[in-house]
């Protein structure tokens, strides 16, 4: 018979394998030995981790099965009721073989399918009635929250009885919504960032100086806070950066071929916004940066000029290839300053642009840095870039800047031996003042004060050519001569040659030939301003400046000087300063090489002598000092072309004056008279007080000292300034009332006698607080008082009034109840 196919669900399938134990059939065997075969070649070939996790998942299976087989055997019984009527047979065979064909995993999504059917015939009635009493329950609440009210208290009110009424009101409740839960996930957020930070700081280690350099610093969080801890935080703040740039510089200066790139961080702190941080720089930390860098560059710069060398056409040895390397990143960093301290100054010289307080406070620390770099370093790179820009901040509207130009260029003349850079500054400041039209301020010319001229022929051209004639002459002569006096005449000029260079000739001509270019570019600068702009309001620094180099002015411009000085002086409204330098000039021109021109300076001396007396104790004692060297060129230099009249005018005129100043100022002028003295006999009339010598009065008032007959007077003044306060005018006066005796009686000390009259002004000048000599402490003592007198009209009211004094006392004793004593009563009983 055939088998018959029969239909039966899976679950009865599963079941009725179950619970046969009926043997395996060859099949059934083959499957499993196939089956443990993959294991064991599994296991064979993956020698690893996942091993494990296969032996653990075949044993979850053969549990997953034998757990199966033991809840499907529950259902034995129905079953087999339900299998009866069908042929067991058969059935039971056809149940076997399709178990067979099942693997584990066919079962368990067998079993899956079965359980979505279930939860699809469930109803879903149960489900809508517990998401009605959900949202049942949601709504019931929300209204008793908003049928809630709460008790507020009220402000309390005083009745008219003075009774304090308490008040309170219900108000809806109002729940504060839940941010803890938010706030604790955010501070566990900000602890793990904070646990990994730490971790990174731990596992990557970093040097101390690379931190520092970094500016690992904490933000602080946002808050309100007051103007005290404003205050505190950035003194914290400045502290903090004092020491991080410390850090820094010790750093570079340590080792700077290492630490070249730290100057970044610097020049960070430099601008007004850190470019790191985004955070702007205080101006304190601002300035701290500019000059601790400056102070950097000072130290590590080299006096040589950097060269440019090319390193990949040339081949160097490994110690010049550092150190070329280390010169060029040197030379870019410089640069890079410079730029910086450039843009700094930019921003106070542009026109129309804004100029706040802070701006041009950075300008001035940055005039100053480079001020310093250009005295410290006059002959490294880009050092004419920073004159060239210092020269325009010389007409700045700022005066602390101009002074400090002003200062850094005397500085660098005084200073400067190969003359180049001056000569550089010199340029500048003509092409400067041609620019501008000579509408410049007094800074520009009178730093040129501080050029050390002092022996310069500009007439060596001419002496020159001279000379070369005189050479051609000399060669005309020598070709004349025979073979033997030529081949002497050669060596002679070879041994010559080799002895100018070892005295270095050819530096002197050098330098000199630079010394002939300045003086000529100067007095280039002081002739265009006389001729174009007399009225310029830096007339009064050019004729300083004429006053102290005329002395090597070329003699073809005397005449026209001296013209051109006379209409200033007679035309030009000129204060006492500029007509004392004007005069000062022409006088050393006169003494000098002047002295060939045939010109009569008597309108000079009327000049000269009506300003005498403008000098006085206050503000402009310091211009006695112009007085003096004009005084040292009239009364010295020119005394035998002066009369007797003149000069014996000039020296009334100014020991009155020296009644007007104080000590230093007096000494000087009674020094001056002292060496006149010495120098001629004329002076001694006015030391004689018998006023019938000469013809007619002495006229104080008249401007001409020709005609004032200051031989009918005398010095008196001498007698006053025998009781002044200092004690060296007063043995000064003693001495020149005396005759200026060189021993003896009045004679001078050798300490004082031997100084001059600028020595003497200078040396007891009190304007440090300081008097020549010290003035002794007094004696510490105790005062002693003495008794005084008793003076009386009467002679005999003494006697009265002790009597008296005696009988008030005896009453009082004898009896108690007398306590007062009526004095004048008393008195004028025993009068009567």
């Amino acid at each position: 018979m055939g088998t018959k196919k029969v239909k039966i669900s899976s679950v009865k399938r599963a079941a009725h394998l179950k619970s046969k134990k009926t043997p395996l059939s060859k099949q059934q065997q083959q499957k499993i030995k196939q089956k443990r075969e993959q294991l064991s070649t599994k296991r064979e070939k993956g020698q690893n981790i996942f091993s494990q996790k296969a032996h653990k998942r075949d044993n979850l299976a053969q549990r997953k099965k034998f757990n199966k087989q033991a809840s499907l055997g529950l259902f034995r019984g129905a079953d087999a009721d339900e299998d009866d009527d069908e042929g067991e047979g058969g059935g039971e065979l056809l149940l076997d073989n399709v178990a067979d064909m099942l693997d584990g995993d066919d079962l368990d999504l067998l079993q899956a399918n079965k359980r979505k059917r279930k939860a699809k015939a469930a109803p879903v009635e149960d489900q809508q009635q517990s998401v009605g009493l959900e949202m049942a329950y949601a709504t019931a609440t929300k209204n008793e929250q908003a049928a809630q009210k709460i008790k507020v208290n009220l402000l309390p009110i005083k009745s008219r009885d003075g009774e304090i009424i308490t008040r309170t009101t219900e108000v809806d409740y109002i729940p504060k919504p839940k941010r803890k839960a938010v706030e604790q996930e955010k501070e566990a957020e900000d602890d793990e960032d904070n646990s990994d930070n730490e971790d990174t700081d731990d596992a990557a280690f970093e040097d101390s100086d690379d931190d520092v350099v970094n500016d690992a610093a904490p933000v602080p969080k946002k808050k309100l806070i007051s103007t005290t801890d404003l205050l505190i935080a950035r003194q914290q703040e400045i502290e903090r950066q004092k020491y991080r740039i410390g850090i820094i510089c010790s750093g570079i200066l340590e080792k700077p071929e290492d630490k070249m790139r730290n100057f970044n961080a610097l020049y960070e702190l430099m601008d007004e916004i850190n470019g790191a941080t985004g955070i702007p720089n205080l101006l304190a930390v601002r300035k701290l940066a500019i000059v601790s860098v400056t102070e950097i560059f000072k130290d590590i710069l080299p006096e040589y000029r950097v060269g440019q060398v090319d390193t990949k056409m040339q081949t160097l040895r490994k110690a010049t290839l550092d150190r070329v390397t280390f010169e060029n990143s040197l030379l870019q960093q410089f640069k890079k300053f410079l730029q910086k301290l450039e843009h700094l100054t930019a921003q106070v010289n542009k026109r129309g642009g804004q100029k706040t307080t802070q701006s041009v406070k950075m300008a001035t620390v940055a005039v100053q840095c480079m001020c310093d770099l250009l005295i410290a370093h006059p002959y490294f790179n880009y050092v004419q870039n920073i004159a060239q820009l210092l020269v325009y901040m010389l007409n700045c509207n700022y005066g602390a800047m101009r002074v400090a130009v002003n200062q850094c260029f005397r500085s660098l003349f005084s200073g400067d031996k190969k003359l180049d850079m001056t000569l550089f500054v010199v340029r500048r400041i003509n092409h400067l003042i041609k620019t501008k039209q000579n509408n410049v301020h007094v800074e520009c010319i009178t730093c040129l004060m501080g050029l050390k001229i002092k022996n310069v022929n500009l007439d060596a051209e001419k002496e020159n050519e001279l000379k070369q004639k005189k050479l051609e002459s000399h060669r005309q002569r020598l070709l004349s001569l025979s073979k033997k006096e030529r081949k002497r005449r050669k060596k002679l000029t070879e041994v010559n040659k080799e002895l100018e260079e070892t005295r270095a000739e050819e530096n002197k001509q050098t330098k000199h030939h630079k010394l002939t270019e300045i003086i000529k570019m100067v007095f280039t600068i002081y002739f265009r301003v006389l001729k174009n702009d007399p009225t310029s309001r830096v007339l009064s620094a050019i004729l300083e400046g004429l006053a102290e180099f005329a002395h090597v002015i070329n003699l073809e411009f005397f005449s026209d000087l001296i013209d051109v000085l006379n209409r200033i002086l007679e035309e030009q409204e000129l204060g006492y300063r500029e007509q004392l330098h004007c005069i000062q000039t022409i006088f050393v021109i006169l003494s000098g090489q002047g002295e060939v021109l045939n010109i009569d300076p008597i309108r000079f001396y009327q000049h000269f002598y009506r300003n005498m007396l403008v000098v006085q104790a206050g503000k402009n004692h310091s211009d006695f000092s112009i007085i003096l060297r004009t005084l040292d060129e009239v009364l010295v230099k020119r005394r035998r072309n002066m009369s007797q009249q003149r000069l014996m005018a000039f020296v009334k005129r100014l020991l009155t004056g020296s009644l007007h100043l104080l000590h230093n100022g007096t000494l000087a002028t009674l020094g001056t008279i002292k060496q006149t003295f010495q120098l001629t006999s004329v002076l001694d009339a006015l030391l004689d007080t018998d006023t019938t010598i000469g013809s007619g009065r002495y006229d104080p008032e008249l401007d001409d000292p020709e005609y004032c007959n200051a031989a009918s007077t005398a010095l008196y003044e001498l007698t006053l300034l025998g009781r002044h306060y200092h004690p060296t005018v007063r043995r000064m006066a003693a001495h020149i009332a005396n005759g200026v005796p060189a021993s003896g009686e009045g004679a001078l000390p050798t300490d004082i006698g031997k100084l001059n009259a600028h020595e003497l002004f200078a040396q007891y000048d009190s304007t440090q607080m300081a008097f020549n000599p010290t003035i002794p402490l007094p004696k510490q003592g105790e005062p002693k008082l003495k008794k005084g007198k008793q003076l009386f009209i009467r002679s005999d009211f003494k006697t009265d009034y002790g009597k008296l004094l005696k009988d008030a006392k005896a009453t009082r004793i004898s009896s108690k109840n007398a306590l007062q004593f009526d004095f004048l009563s008393e008195l004028n009983k025993r009068n009567q």
